[in-house]
């Protein structure tokens, strides 16, 4: 039986080809453009995304200042992570939220496959041998609103194209948990403590195996490092974390 999020996964791919055929249209501002953009984005839009590029954080994937001396963030130097690295795409910016924003909010679940390509991207520039794809899960309540985890969206179309497997559903959230927006980063930890687990049933999935584990956007790496602490006392080997947008840093 197919999951879940790869059942949406491909429906909303089928509504992405419908809403965007061929990449006609921009998917921000709606400009003509040709098939030759990459993820149907105008050159306008492109120049507005803060992509990160080299100097980052070693343990993160956190963009780091020009002026930043040293390879490790100082939230990294302080929080020890459970992840073994982490990768990121651009930074949360104000333009970067109103894509994401539509993309979990607005109904636009079909923006997934073009993100889905940005991490396909991102993540082959790296030396990262995975063996399975993971979303970080969202609560049964907003999934129901939402009608679709936007993780796993862009998760099963970047497991498309690496060509390894897709699981969703075998890490699951255990209980509800309040917003962690403004809350400290030992708090966000509290807050999250036993909220993930992965499902003894499907245990065999990543026993001794390298995980990639999505999500859209990291702040503080408390979600992340909630999720790898359950894929790791799974039997997981190791988890690496690659995310859409990435928060700033200190």
């Amino acid at each position: 039986m197919k999951d879940i999020g790869e059942i949406m996964g491909k429906a909303l791919n089928a509504v992405s080809e419908a809403v965007f055929p061929s990449n006609i249209y921009c998917i921000s501002c709606g400009s003509l453009i040709d098939g030759t953009r990459p993820y149907s984005l105008c050159d306008g839009c492109v120049k507005k995304i803060h992509w990160i590029g080299e100097n980052t954080c070693d343990k993160c994937g956190k963009a780091l200042p020009d002026t930043y001396r040293g390879n490790i963030c100082y939230d990294c130097m302080i929080y020890s992570h459970y992840f073994r690295k982490g990768f990121s795409c651009f930074t949360y910016g104000m333009y970067e939220r109103e894509l994401i924003f539509d993309f979990k909010y607005n109904g636009k679940g079909y923006l997934g496959a073009k993100f889905g390509d940005i991490l396909y991207d991102r993540i082959c520039c790296e030396d990262v041998k995975a063996d399975i794809v993971i979303p970080v899960p969202i609560s049964s309540e907003r999934l129901k609103k939402r009608g679709y985890n936007q993780s796993a969206v862009m998760a099963s179309h970047l497991a498309g194209r690496l060509g390894i497997p897709f699981d969703d559903g075998g890490l699951v959230r255990k209980k509800e948990t309040a917003r962690l927006r403004g809350l400290s980063p030992a708090d966000r930890e509290a807050a999250l403590e036993g909220a993930f687990a992965f499902r003894e049933p499907r245990k065999w999935r990543i026993k001794d195996k390298s995980v990639l584990l999505i999500d859209d956007i990291y702040t503080t790496g408390a979600t992340a490092d909630a999720c790898s602490r359950a894929l790791l006392d799974a039997g997981a080997a190791e988890v690496f974390l690659l995310t859409l947008a990435s928060g700033g840093n200190r």
